[in-house]
């Protein structure tokens, strides 16, 4: 967690201490692109520091029951805990349980990528799921006085006959079609980048902290660790334009909770970072919704409307406190080992 913070802060320092000037001429794309694979870099240096753990300091705390076959296994190769090391086969740990080591890529949940059905189920799911609630946000942010609703879509029409060099009435249908297959289009592409962000909070620190200390616990923690990480770039001016940068963390800690805790459950069911690491590139391929169903010449004030603002959590929100009510089938600890 701490060298994520640090990372982050190293990478979008230059930023903050530009001057707007200085900051509307400069390259914001390399540096939001760096600051992305922090998490990853982070989580593989806790792995290294990690493999040079005992057994003990691992896994001691974990108290889960295991299988009786697992006791057995557990009971017969027990070994005392000065000698056990993670490079062993298998670590036997309290209550019997049987944990056993990971490979950086488990580590980081890129893998394992089988069953592929199950992978891909996942991720069409998150990518459909937050499709659905970048598009939702919009008009209950409309219906609650928020964000300026409309369905004639003025800016998209205008934009769709300055490219075709006619009135566009006609055409939008078809247009609506392919921009929401360019969208699809997009946060496919993107998901590497968007990977980046998935490995260290979910793939790497969400089920360590499950291990510790349950999902609740985990969904909370890694929301606010992930929240805090984007603080940097609120002081930059990103996400949340001319906030004041504590009322902007406030707000993105609310984002990174909720959005962040419907994630996880992306990951913990299919087993891997890539169906969250989809849905991440889909809030982001997304965005471009706000702009299409705005009314014309009115301002959209992120901190309320869209998925950015807290309206846009309400229906994640729901979603997230039945997933938790029912946390131990919504974030299987099996499907992370």
């Amino acid at each position: 967690m701490l060298v994520a913070l640090t990372l982050g802060w190293l990478i979008a320092l230059p930023l903050v201490l530009m001057s707007p000037e200085e900051r509307s001429t400069a390259q914001l794309g390399v540096y939001y692109n760096l600051f992305m694979v922090t998490p990853a870099l982070a989580a593989v240096v806790a792995y290294v520091l990690e493999r040079r753990q005992p057994a003990a300091v691992l896994y001691g705390h974990h108290s889960g029951a295991a299988q009786p076959e697992q006791a057995a296994q557990a009971e017969h190769s027990a070994q005392p805990e000065h000698s056990a090391q993670p490079e062993q086969a298998e670590h036997s740990v309290q209550a019997g349980q049987v944990l056993k080591p990971q490979s950086l890529t488990d580590a980081l949940g890129i893998t394992p990528l089988r069953p592929v059905r199950r992978l891909l189920g996942w991720s069409v799911l998150g990518l459909l799921l937050f499709f659905a609630f970048s598009f939702i946000a919009l008009p209950l942010g409309g219906a609650l006085g928020v964000y300026p609703f409309d369905p004639s879509m003025p800016l998209f029409v205008q934009d769709l006959s300055s490219r075709l060099g006619r009135d566009a009435t006609e055409f939008i249908a078809t247009g609506l079609l392919l921009e929401v297959g360019i969208i699809f289009s997009a946060s496919v592409l993107g998901v590497f980048l968007h990977a980046g962000i998935e490995m260290g909070w979910r793939g790497y620190l969400f089920p360590r902290l499950q291990l510790r200390w349950g999902p609740r616990a985990a969904v909370v923690v890694t929301g606010v660790v992930s929240g805090l990480w984007y603080a940097p770039l609120l002081a930059a001016g990103f996400f949340y334009d001319q906030t004041p940068v504590f009322q902007a963390l406030a707000l993105m800690l609310g984002y990174a909770l909720i959005i962040g805790g419907v994630l996880a459950w992306l990951r913990m069911q299919s087993g891997s970072i890539w169906p969250a690491a989809f849905a991440q590139s889909m809030i982001s391929a997304a965005a471009i919704l706000h702009f299409w169903f705005a009314e014309a010449g009115e301002m959209v004030d992120l901190r309320q409307a869209t998925l950015q603002g807290f309206t846009g959590w309400i229906l994640p929100g729901a979603l997230l406190v039945g997933l938790l009510i029912f946390a131990r089938r919504a974030y299987p600890q099996s499907a992370s080992r």
